[in-house]
């Protein structure tokens, strides 16, 4: 009985595919004598014009000749928070002219001297900028702010007004100012729970900021409206939108009836305006807990609503 035996054959390639897969890429023609160097990101001959191939890595090549060690840069330019620093290194000059010994030892000496802090102002700012780093993580403010604060402490700084003073103080001093600035609602109780500094000698500071600092930079603080606590009150309260508008609205009501709100704490507004506003929208907060974030007693929350009900329904 015989085995039906298929001869096994083994399928031709596709010769297209073969085609495909062997076919090497033709280098269109450039000029007869080609320099190419880098331009916009690609290597393009600066005889013709012909561009060869984009440029995918622009950092340096490793240097592992001496020829590639002499023609790589030698003067880098670092920046830093503090300012500007000059790396000085190797043994020839910006023109590639090789340096004596006495004066390739002379930049070596300008190098640790360019590299150490000596001036009393950048050794300050190298105390200060982590510190006030710290402060602005810590708060979850935004940048621009603590960049604000920077620009005011260093004229501080400048100007020598640090003799007798802290630095957590003076930074302390130059947060609030950049805080009020920029009108974020941020009371000083909150910046002097992280620095730990008496709130009399930050107070003292804010004044001095005020009266020294401000005017050669042209801003001033800002007064803080009921408005900028609504929203944040609200927000930490986790009040509806609803709420948020309706108190909104109660104030606008009573500024338009006559109230004065100039003089009183924008805080005990805000909270005795959240306060009626989620009794009318169903959302009802006790005086406790409006009180324990708006950071005020309960005396003045219902003083400030007994003050509205004269003008307002509340």
């Amino acid at each position: 009985m015989g085995l039906n035996t298929k001869k096994t054959q083994n399928n031709p390639k596709n010769s297209k595919d073969e085609d495909l897969f062997f076919e090497e890429f033709e280098e269109k023609a450039c000029c007869i004598e080609p320099n190419v160097g880098e331009e916009d990101g690609y290597f393009v001959c600066l005889n013709c014009g012909f561009i060869h191939s984009k440029i995918f890595e622009s950092t340096s090549r490793r240097a592992y000749t001496q020829q590639d060690k002499e023609n790589r840069q030698i003067h880098e330019i670092v920046r830093t928070k503090i300012g500007p620093r000059t790396v000085i290194r190797g043994r020839r000059d910006a023109s590639g002219e090789l340096l004596t010994s006495d004066i390739a030892s002379k930049f070596v000496r300008l190098s640790k001297i360019q590299n150490s802090i000596f001036d009393s102002v950048e050794r300050n700012l190298k105390i200060a900028i982590p510190l006030l780093e710290n402060i602005r993580e810590r708060l979850h403010v935004p940048k621009i702010v603590a960049k604000n604060a920077l620009t005011i402490y260093q004229i501080v700084v400048k100007q020598k007004l640090t003799v007798g003073r802290s630095i957590e103080s003076l930074l302390s001093a130059s947060m609030y100012a950049a805080l009020r600035i920029n009108s974020i609602p941020l009371t000083m109780d909150e910046i002097l729970e992280i620095t730990k500094i008496p709130k009399k000698q930050c107070v003292k500071n804010v004044k001095l900021i005020q009266i020294k600092v401000l005017p050669t930079l042209n801003l001033q603080i800002k007064s803080l409206n009921p408005d900028n606590y609504i929203d944040r009150f609200a927000n930490e309260l986790k009040l509806p939108m609803e709420c948020r508008n309706y108190a909104v609205k109660l104030l606008k009501e009573a500024t338009a009836r006559g109230y004065n709100i100039s003089g009183k704490d924008p805080k005990g507004l805000a909270a005795a305006l959240l306060y009626s506003a989620s009794r009318v929208c169903g959302e009802r907060r006790t005086q406790g807990e409006i009180c324990d974030i708006s950071q005020i007693t309960q005396l003045t929350l219902r003083k400030r609503k007994t003050e509205l009900s004269k003008f307002i329904a509340v």
